[in-house]
This record gives C-alpha cells, structure tokens and sequence, in this order.
C-alpha cells in the first residue's frame, strides 16, 4: 500500500474527521430549505440590503418625478334581457337564448374595442382639444396633431385604450369603467363620453341587424305583390267570363261565398215549400167541409145566435115556449140559422178558389226552381275553377298580408330601450389615483428583494467553489486533514497561541491526522501550497510547525515563496537574509537561520527576493538545503508559494516526504484545485490531505460554520479580511 493510500485511511480512521466531520451515516445532514434560503441571505445581507435600499430609493424617486393621475370611474348595469318598448320581437335572439359568459364576455370587449374609442375621439374632437393636448404634452410635430386626420383618430384611440379599464363586479352584472389622465376634469369628461358613446353604438348595432331583413322582406314584397295582382287579375276575368256573382256569406256550407245564382235558388226552393204547404192546407180544409177560420160573416152570426139562445133559456125557466118574448127570441134564432147557411155556402167556394190559387202557385214556384237549380248545376261545375283561383287569390293575400305587417314590427323591433343603465355616474376626482407612495415604496421594497434573490441565486449556482467539506474527499480525490475557522483577530497568530481557541483545536486535529498519515508518523519535511495567494497558507505552516515545537521536537519553518515571502513579516522577524543568500552560495546555512525564535522553534526567512526565483528554486543547491535541513531539525516544514502560474510549488513538492494541499473554502473553484493537484502529482508530489480554512457560516448547511468548532465552543468571529486565515 502506497504513502498516499495509508494517509487516506489513517485520515478516514482519525477520531476527529469521524466525530466532527461525518457524524452518523454517510455525512452531515442537509439543512431544511428554509434554513438554506435565511443562510444565502444573511450570509450576503449587505448585497441584499444595498439592493432593497437602491430599489426603495428607485422607487422614491420615480413617485416623487411621476406625474400625477386622476382616474375617474363609472359604474354601469347591463342587463342581458332588454326592456322592448315596441312589444314587437326582434331579429336577434335575447335573454336566456345567450350564453352568459359568452354575452358579457362580449360586452367587456365591446368596452375596450379600439371603434369605440375612436367614436370617443370623434365625438369630443381630442386631436383639437387643447385640454388633451395640454393634460398628456402632446408635441406639435406629433402624429395626433401634424398627421391627417383618420392617423390623428387612430393614435389618439390607441392612447384612450392604454388609459382606459374595465373592471367587472364579480357576481354581478355591473361593470366600472374608469379613465385615468393628468386632468381630473379630462377623465371626468372622457369616462362618461365612454359610456354615453357605448350606448349609442349597441342601439345603433341593434338597428343594424335588422338592415338584411328588412331588404330580405322588401324582396318577398315584391314578388308576392306581382304574384297577388296576377291572381287578383286571373280571378276577375274567369268570375266575368263564367257570370259567377259571389255573396259575401260567412254562412255557407261549401266553406266558400255564396253565389248569386245559389241564392235566388235557396230562396225560390223556401217559397215553394211554402206554396207547397198552402195547398195542402187548403185541401184539407176543403175535404173536411169546414170554413176557414177566416169565414168572420158567419162567425158573427154563430156568436149572435148563441146569445140569443142563451137568452131564451134564460126566459123558459120562468115562463112557456107560447110566452110572447120566447116566441120572439124563437123567431130570430131560426133568422140568425138561415144567414149563418147562407154564409157557409160563401166558404165552401172561397175554400175551393183558395185551393185552386194555391194549386197554380205552387205549379209556377216548382217550374222556376226546376229551371233555377239546371242553371245552379252548370254554374256549380264552374266554380270549381272559380274556387281555385279564388284561393290563390286569397293564399297570396295573407302571405302578402304577413310579410307586410312583419315588414313594419321589423322596422320598429330597434325602438327598445337600451340594455345599458348607468349606476353611478363619473365624477372629478379630489385626490390623485396614481402614483401612490406607499404602495410603490412597497412595490420597490418586494421587487429589491425579489432582485436580491435572483442575484444571490446567480452567485450561488455560478460559485463552484469548495462548499460542502466532504467535496475535498469526494471531488478532489484527497483526504480532509481538517477544517479551520474564519477568524476576526486582527492576527491570526494571536489566535493560535491560545491553545483553547478554536483555530488551535482545528489545527491540533490536522495535526493528529498527520501524525497518521505515514508509516512513521508525522512527514520529517512537509510542504504545504495552494492553489492561489492568501488562502491561508502561511498561517497553517506556522500553526503545524508550532505544534511540532511545543511537544518538543526540533522544528524549523521554512520560507520558499521566494516572490512574495510572508512567514518574517507575519512573525515579525527581520528578513534581512535568508533561503536565497544560501541558494546563491553567499553564506552558509547555518548563519541564516532565526534560532530561538520560539521554544524548540527556528524560521528560516527567505531574505532579498531574487529576480530569478524559478532558477534558484530548479536549481542543485535547494536539494542541499533539504538535506541539511533534515539532518540538523526533527521536522522541516515549508512554506511554498503557490501552484498555479509558477513551476515553483511542483518542483519542491517532489523533494519532500508530504504535501498539504490549502484550500480555502468559498473561493477557488473545484476544477481549479483539480488542475492544480493533478499538476503537483504530475511532478511526482505526494499529497497526504488538504486542509480548507476561512470556514465561515455559508458552510453551515453542510454543518460547518458559526456553530461549528473545537474545544467544546471556545468559538471564534468572522472577518472578511481574505488575508487573514
């Protein structure tokens, strides 16, 4: 098994990486969304608060310039079953014959239909009112006021659809037109123009509809009078022709008018029937031998006789038949019987006259109706025809009849009054509708936030750098030796030298793990580098050999970043000569070394900074240094510049026993560690572990952060100071 192989299971065995940086399971459990989102923001709370402020202020701005807007609103009822004065049916259906959505879906956009607004246009001449002009600014040289006119209507209708709204009362069937303009008195005038002109133009499409069907019944008019005159004129001349006289007769039973001809013959058929009757009256009255009751001669007498019979038998009750007064009422009786003889021999020959009169009257009716009812026959197979040009005559007379008076229901069916009743009329605003500041600072004050959010979720998905810890392991493919803290101490050292502090925990677990991490423990010469400057690489070189210095083993802290030195200047040693008076065979090693520095605790500067550090650092005598570095110290630990842009790092890193890898969290990104410790092992580096440092609560998610340290919660601030750790 290879150096490299017994670091990573030593590491992944160590109690700290297992205690604090997995936890149970597989690794430290994912934060809730809601935490993550707070995490974002308060991590980058002074970008989402510059954004809130500049969008507040934006806003405060744009209301304090904006000029203010004065709406006007109208609310109107429209009714889906029109009030029909006329009580004449219409052309188009009505009521429930429509859909309900359908219709007021069609009235809202007859609301905002750009006719309508031209018809308000129109109707108020907007392109010459200086009141318009004057409420929107508008140019002389504009298309409303140098155009012609039909370009001047359109835009200014294109300019009252972007200022006009309707707005429906959900669950009613009132709607609220309003009309928004620099001018109260100008949105006033406008939003009743609107519904005034709206009005009109649904009587004037109601009048409309029925344009095709007045021509439609115009055209039937025609035809059916020529037909009708045709028939009238057919029916005349057969009626002359054929001598047919027709009677007006509601009465008669061939459901057709009684003819002349029919009529003498009914009343000749009812006077023979009566002749018929006298006759046969006659005849039984003189078979019977008994005078017709209107005999009044012999009636007279038979009413005399019988009161002078009364009388004397009157008188025989007191005196005898020879009495005088008996014989004379005797006398007179028997006159009275002769004269009533005599005036029954008169009846007889007056009932046989009668007989004959009525005999000879009823021969002469039944002649006349013999002939009437020939010519009723020829006449009656001539009407048949009669009867059908009459009732073409009569049929092309009700359909033109029909037609006519649906003519004239047609021409009054628009006389209805309108669908349309005004609820609250439009009136001049007191107070301007727009722009509301309280609401726009709000508006403002949600669109900075909503602006912070996107910015932040850009910086979060274009940030590829090293979040999650286990990304060391997982994706750069080497062991994590340990997490170091983001610090506020001005100095980090200072830091250090407490042991209790954090940063000291995290680099005395590191330390453990190195001590792992070879077969014989801690590497006698140990490197470390990063990927860019000021990643924390100083700093963790001083914190390691420091720790190798206090359990008291000889330890030197090396300098080779020979274009940028740091270790003298943040020890606050004096850098006067150093590795590059050594390397360019001026002194010997042994007179460049700061001894004493600290207990068991040397640094060896880098000293004046050459002008060709890559050849010093390529060339034989940094070989030599190495080996008597390691052959007068228990440890050598260097402090090497950094891996991308220079060979430096790579040839050193191949001449010593370890590398840690420094990697400063949220910075560089994972393909650029990548490159760069491909390219250290390229050179035959070994890389025992990587050590991510400036930790700081943008990793808590991962469990990492401000609640994360060492020491039972000695803790530790935050600095944005990228020099520090």
């Amino acid at each position: 098994m290879t150096t490299q192989d017994n670091m990573a299971t030593a590491a992944s065995s160590g109690p700290y990486e297992a205690a604090e940086f997995e936890g149970p399971g597989n690794g430290p459990e994912k934060p809730s969304i809601f935490h993550y989102i707070w995490r974002v923001f308060w991590t980058n709370r002074l970008i989402v608060g510059a954004i809130i402020i500049a969008a507040v202020a934006i806003a405060l701005v744009l209301t304090l310039l904006a000029t203010p807007q004065y709406t006007s609103t109208a609310r109107i009822q429209i009714n889906r079953i029109e009030a029909n004065v006329s009580d004449v049916e219409g052309v188009e259906p009505a009521g429930d014959g429509l859909n309900y959505d359908e219709f007021y879906r069609t009235q809202y956009a007859l609301l905002e239909s750009e006719a309508l607004a031209e018809r308000v246009a129109r109707k108020l001449n907007l392109p010459a009112d200086e009141a318009f002009i004057d409420a929107f600014n508008i140019p002389d040289d504009g298309e409303i006021r140098s155009g012609n006119q039909r370009l001047a209507m359109e835009r200014t209708s294109l300019l009252l659809l972007e200022l006009i709204s309707i707005e429906p009362v959900v669950g009613s069937s009132l709607a609220d037109v309003s009309f928004t303009s620099p001018s109260p008195e100008l949105s006033r005038r406008i939003a009743s123009t609107w519904i005034s002109e709206f009005v009109a133009a649904s009587m004037e499409r109601r009048f409309a509809a029925t344009d095709d069907a007045r021509r439609f019944l115009e055209q039937q008019l025609a035809e059916l009078r020529s037909r009708l005159e045709d028939s009238e004129r057919s029916f005349v001349t057969y009626s002359s022709q054929s001598g047919i006289v027709s009677l007006s007769n509601s009465e008669a039973t061939t459901g057709n008018d009684r003819t002349l001809k029919a009529s003498d013959l009914a009343s000749m058929n009812d006077a023979l029937n009566s002749a018929r009757a006298d006759r046969i009256a006659a005849e039984s009255a003189l078979q019977a031998g008994v005078q017709q009751q209107g005999n009044t001669v012999a009636n007279t007498l038979r009413a005399k006789r019988a009161e002078l019979a009364a009388q004397k038998a009157n008188l025989l009750t007191q005196f005898e038949p020879g009495y005088p007064r008996v014989e004379a009422l005797t006398n007179e009786i028997a006159e009275l019987d002769r004269s009533i003889a005599d005036a029954l021999g008169t009846g007889q020959a007056d009932l046989r006259r009668n007989l004959m009169q009525a005999q000879q009257r009823e021969q002469a009716l039944q002649a006349q109706v013999e002939g009437l009812r020939s010519i009723y026959n020829d006449e009656q197979r001539a009407t048949v025809q009669y009867n059908i040009l009459k009732r073409d005559v009569d049929t092309n007379r009700e359909l033109y009849n029909s037609l006519l008076q649906r003519y004239k229901e047609i021409g009054v069916a628009g006389a209805a009054a309108s669908n349309v009743q005004l609820v609250d009329p439009p009136r001049i605003p007191r107070e301007p509708s727009s722009p509301n500041l309280p609401l726009n600072l709000a508006l403002g004050f949600l669109l900075g936030i909503g602006v912070s959010g996107a910015v932040l979720f850009a910086r979060e998905e274009m940030d590829r750098s090293v979040r999650d810890p286990q990304d060391v392991r997982q994706k750069l493919n080497i062991a994590l030796l340990g997490v170091i803290p983001k610090t506020d101490a001005e100095d980090p050292l200072d830091e250090l030298a407490d042991a209790k502090s954090a940063i000291s925990e995290a680099y005395l677990s590191a330390g453990v793990l190195l001590d792992m991490s070879t077969s014989e423990g801690f590497p006698k010469t140990l490197m470390l580098t990063s990927t860019v400057p000021s990643e924390g690489k100083t700093s963790s070189s001083y914190a390691l050999a420091h720790r190798l210095a206090r359990s008291g083993r000889k330890t030197i802290l090396v300098d080779l970043d020979l274009r940028n030195p740091s270790v003298a200047k943040r020890l606050g040693v004096p850098n006067e000569r150093g590795v590059v008076e050594f390397l360019t065979g001026q002194d010997a090693l042994g007179t460049l070394i700061q001894r004493d520095v600290g207990p068991n605790f040397d640094i060896l500067s880098v000293g004046a900074i050459p002008p060709n550090p890559g050849q010093l650092i390529a060339g034989p005598r940094i070989g030599e240094l190495l080996t008597q570095l390691r052959s007068a110290y228990d440890f050598v630990v260097i402090d090497a510049p950094p891996v991308l842009g220079i060979a430096d790092a790579p040839v050193l890193g191949s001449q010593v026993e370890g590398i840690v890898y420094i990697i400063e969290a949220n910075r560089a990104g994972v393909r650029q560690l990548s490159s760069a410790i491909e390219r250290m092992r390229s050179m035959g580096g070994r890389i025992l572990g990587g050590i991510l440092t400036k930790v700081d609560e943008r990793n808590s998610e991962y469990g990492y952060g401000s609640e994360y340290g060492y020491g039972y919660g000695y803790g530790y601030g935050q600095s944005s100071d990228n020099e520090k750790l």
